[in-house]
């Protein structure tokens, strides 16, 4: 009974697992090397053409739907100003953490797809396979981009339309699924209907295999082929862009073939390895004139229609980015990804005994071999390039950015923007749109200019934002000051035993989030006290306290805001405890939740890889069978 019941939660429970593993990583990923303030395509997709007509009512509708270069966006634009109105803050970090929900969804989908369909012995592997190409930052802008969640969009609506509508009877609920992720792919990218001209392809192989009647596929014809018109009528062209278009026949082709090699690095040869099982499942699927079961049949339609999605986007990104013949980018490679999978299920479907036979199938298992052995050192000569080489430049390029705005937000000093580390292609179209109110009023906490406070009752010394180097009022002397920013602190030399207190006017902010303290000295230590009191009793709501006591260096201390009027009371009881903060900066609920994540992303990831490990020694277990009684 109890190896009864495990079997039936296995699934469930690696579907977990390879769920949060893929989440974990990517958080990480974006802990490590993101950021939280918005950057390039954002400032217009979003900025100009989504936030600013909604909060200053000015046509947003038209907005809505205008396209960004050759794209209509909808679906993101249409996420992202959901998180930014339950937010209260235009926030990258949540975007980004919301974004590899998606992923991790499509990794479980093909997980759940496979077990349906192919037998248990290589559920283990393609589980592996599947946290490996989804959860690791091949495709590392769409893991930082919060605008990038139309890549996503993309392939997981293609990848519904696809699975369900060839294969179900029209009008029934997964027909009508289908029918709609189809129809939603026009507000994911240009490329968006392609998911329908696929369907359109499977329907006619059913048909030229005498395995489907025109009768039978009429209405899915006619709901794709309506999909297919509207997104090939309503595409538009952005002359801008026409530069980086395909000038010639060799740099199409080339663009198609290092994307097919991908993440070979080496030789455009490694494309006829890396797409071999795909090739051997179409010859088999379209042209073998051996019958297929219906699930082996079903399936290995599917596959097939994946690997012709792939095909088409690749055809399309030749053409509309092959000057040159370039080699694919990052945010590409997600769709790439997806052509891994199709081979990689092509794989393991050929490899059921009543597909091949047995001289056909150790062909087979020498050329899963080569496969296995092309993509493990493609990937790690990929994610050594992208460790190494390509993120690291860009961690330092965030920093600066979020150094050189958030000072210019604090001071208002253009100067600051005249630096190559900015979010926007040159400091003067950057400043259009930063100065307008309706997008300065939502930049995230870490540029975020502070509230500003008085004081009712204050022994400490204000520190201004000019000075930025020590000595500094009310700090000890071997303390610098923060830039820019306005500081309180209690520390003076010529009184060394008496307490100094410090009480804030009220305040009363209209919406929930966090306050951002940074406290430095003797925070959190005994005697000394910093918290948030109710404005009207006086009352302890809050403790303010960091991780642990910064003493001559600053440390964020975060606090929720309180419903009600409050006050921030600080007392240090003598110089050698002294207590010095900075004005609260507002942190919305969204991008306090998304710092968490993202900060515990290496974590969860740990616990996913040890629990599944766990669940694979359990499953291990259960089909041993018990020793004979002697």
């Amino acid at each position: 009974m109890l190896k009864t019941k495990l079997h039936r939660t296995l699934p469930a429970a690696f579907s977990l697992c390879l769920f949060a593993f893929v989440l974990g990583v990517r958080w990480a990923v974006f802990d490590r090397f993101g950021m939280t303030m918005p950057e390039w395509d954002q400032w217009d997709a979003e900025g100009l053409m989504l936030l600013a007509p909604w909060y200053d009512n000015d046509h947003f509708l038209r907005a809505l739907f205008s396209p960004h270069n050759e794209h209509r966006v909808v679906l993101t634009k249409l996420l992202n100003l959901g998180l930014t109105l339950a937010n209260g803050q235009w926030d990258q970090r949540l975007e980004a953490t919301f974004n590899a929900l998606f992923p991790a969804t499509i990794a479980v989908s093909f997980f759940l797809l496979a077990r349906r369909h192919l037998t248990r012995r290589w559920l283990a592997p393609l589980t592996i396979f599947l946290g490996v190409i989804f959860a690791f930052p091949f495709a590392w802008q769409n893991i930082l981009g919060g605008f990038h969640s139309q890549q996503f969009f993309l392939v997981g609506l293609a990848l519904v339309a696809i699975a369900l509508l060839p294969f179900h009877p029209p009008f029934s609920p997964r027909w009508w699924l289908g029918a709609a992720a189809a129809a939603a792919g026009l507000f994911s990218m240009a490329s968006g209907f392609f998911g329908a001209v696929v369907a359109i392809g499977l329907l006619g192989v059913q048909y030229f295999r005498r395995e489907r009647t025109l009768r039978s596929a009429l209405p899915t014809l006619i709901v794709c082929a309506l999909v297919s018109a509207v997104g090939w009528f309503t595409r538009h062209e952005f002359p801008p862009h026409a530069a980086l278009k395909a000038q010639n026949l060799h740099d199409f082709a080339f663009t198609i073939i290092r994307s097919l090699q991908w993440p070979a690095p080496a030789s455009p040869w490694f494309a006829l390895i890396l797409w071999l099982p795909w090739t051997w499942l179409v010859a088999r699927v379209v042209f073998s004139p051996r019958p297929l079961t219906a699930p082996s049949r079903a399936f290995g339609y599917f596959v097939l229609g994946l690997g012709v999605w792939v095909g088409l986007q690749l055809i399309a990104t030749g053409y509309a980015r092959g000057a040159g013949g370039p080699a694919p980018a990052s945010r590409y490679i997600d769709t790439l990804v997806f052509g891994l999978v199709a081979n990689a299920l092509a794989l393991v479907w050929l490899a059921t005994p009543e597909l091949l036979s047995r001289p056909a199938r150790r062909i087979l298992a020498s050329a899963a071999l080569v496969w296995i052995g092309v993509f493990a050192w493609g990937a790690t000569h990929e994610l050594r390039q992208i460790f190494l080489v390509e993120l690291p430049p860009v961690k330092v390029y965030h920093d600066y950015c979020e150094i050189n705005v958030r000072n210019y937000l604090y001071t208002g000093d253009p100067s600051f923007l005249n630096h190559d580390e900015i979010p926007y292609p040159g400091a003067s179209s950057f400043l259009v749109r930063i100065d307008r109110p309706s997008l300065r009023a939502l930049m995230p906490a870490t540029v975020r200019p502070p509230l500003p406070l008085t004081a009712t009752r204050s022994d400490f010394v204000r520190s201004s934002r000019t000075t930025i180097y020590p000595p500094a009022p009310g700090l000890a002397p071997s303390a610098h000051p923060l830039a820019h920013r306005s500081t309180w602190g209690s520390f003076t030399p010529r009184d060394l035993v008496s307490p100094r207190e410090f009480t804030s006017a009220p305040l009363h902010l209209p919406s929930r989030g966090w306050l951002k303290f940074e406290p430095a000295g003797a925070a959190g230590e005994p005697g000394v006290i910093f918290e948030l009191r109710d404005a009207a009793t006086g009352l302890p709501l809050n403790p303010i306290r960091p991780d642990k006591s910064p003493r001559d260096t600053w440390r964020a201390a975060y606090v929720p805001v309180p419903s009600r009027a409050f006050v921030i009371y600080a007392r240090a009881p003598d110089a050698a405890r002294w207590l010095a903060f900075s004005e609260p900066v507002t942190m919305g609920s969204g991008s306090y939740r998304a710092w968490q994540l993202s900060k515990n992303g290496q974590l969860i990831a740990t616990i996913a890889l040890a629990a599944a490990a766990a669940l694979a020694a359990l499953a291990f277990w259960s089909r041993v069978p018990p020793p004979r009684p002697r």
